[in-house]
């Protein structure tokens, strides 16, 4: 008897917690989503690398998706059966409130003891996997960045092109910017000299191709022209036509050879890096943040399974929209709680390892509070 009503509650759990996962992942999603669909219909990137592409963002979604699935499983699932007067009919058949619990506090966590693993190890080999992809692309198509009539920063210049075809790499009605900095301005500007052109010019080019290497990209320009002008002497303007023009323009690590972002840095290598920056006195706050967060959303399923157990069993009437609203509520309050924490830890009012937990301490001790009173009833 009591295994069956273990099975049924989980199934009723698993249904709204997969439900709750598919919802959230899709929110949070929803941006890149647009922009992997635009790659494959408007910049002729093939179906199955978006594809790739997508399966390896998805795991860093799921760290923040899982989460936000348990709290809405638990409320929904418990909320439904309370609403229906399953809740009542299980307490009258000698049912108490841990056998009620056990069965989703056991699966879920299970669930964070597999998020401890997906978050330290997985998610960020795959967004490491999703960056080297990313980068391949763009190096093959490297106009898959660019939209048509809009003006584009590559370095220290301002491109801007009205057509861009991003299978074959080239653009047609092209215009080259770069303007004079601030400072160069106003020191011209104090010059009494009428015959400095400055650094500010134009090219325009009727069409142009482009290939990318590691420490740039090499534009082709045809039938086009440079222009230089000088504001304060208007007759003082230099204007040159072409036929075919080579341009590079150094972008670094603008679009190669970026530095691994933490994201995708194991566990084992920020400890080192801690260690290390401790070691020389260097401040250490990104990486502590990165390291205990992968820890504080692994464990916030556990957090939010107790604060969710009690409102469920409890709402009666209207459970479902109860879960649903509360749901929403503890996501927001404890998302802003977090931000509060990384701010404090970053700017050093706290130690990190401390601040990170508080949110998920804050949210259990509010569970258990809401468990006592229910059990006491």
């Amino acid at each position: 008897m009591i295994k069956k009503l273990h099975l049924y509650i989980i199934r009723e759990f698993c249904g709204s917690f997969l439900f709750g996962l598919a919802v959230f992942s899709m929110l949070l999603l929803l941006d890149q989503v647009f922009q992997l669909v635009d790659l494959f219909l408007s910049k002729g990137v093939a179906f199955f690398i978006v594809v790739k592409l997508f399966a390896f963002i998805l795991p860093n979604i799921l760290t923040l998706a899982i989460p936000m699935a348990v709290l809405f499983g638990v409320l929904i699932a418990y909320g439904r059966l309370s609403e229906d007067n399953e809740i009542t009919a299980m307490k009258a058949n000698c049912a108490d409130y841990k056998t009620l619990s056990v069965p989703v506090i056991v699966f879920v966590c299970a669930i964070s003891v597999f998020l401890i693993f997906f978050n330290h190890f997985w998610s960020p080999a795959m967004h490491k996997d999703f960056r080297n992809l990313y980068e391949e692309i763009i190096t093959k198509r490297p106009l898959v960045k660019l939209d048509e009539k809009t003006i584009v920063n590559l370095g220290e210049y301002q491109l801007y092109a009205n057509k861009v075809n991003s299978k074959n790499n080239t653009m047609a009605g092209v215009n080259i910017y770069k303007f004079e900095s601030k400072k160069k301005e106003a020191e011209n500007a104090k010059s009494s000299s009428t015959l400095s052109g400055g650094d500010s010019w134009r090219i325009a080019a009727s069409s142009a191709s482009v290939k990318v290497y590691l420490n740039g990209v090499q534009l082709t320009l045809y039938n086009g022209y440079w222009q230089r002008a000088n504001p304060s002497n208007i007759n003082n303007m230099i204007h040159m036509t072409f036929k075919s023009y080579e341009f590079f323009i150094p972008l670094g690590d603008a679009i190669k050879g970026q530095s691994s972002s933490l994201r995708e840095t194991a566990s084992g290598e920020i400890l080192k890096t801690i260690k290390k920056y401790k070691s020389q006195n260097l401040p250490a706050q990104a990486y502590e943040i990165e390291f205990w967060m992968r820890w504080v959303f692994a464990i916030a399923p556990i957090a939010f399974v107790l604060i969710a157990l009690p409102i469920g069993i409890m709402a009666g009437k209207g459970g479902k929209t109860i879960g649903f609203g509360m749901s929403l509520g503890v996501i927001f309050f404890y998302y802003m709680f977090l931000v509060i924490a990384m701010n404090l830890g970053e700017r050093g009012h706290a130690p990190v390892w401390l601040i990170m937990w508080m949110p998920n301490a804050a949210v259990s001790v509010c569970g258990l509070y809401l468990f006592t009173k229910m059990v006491k009833r």
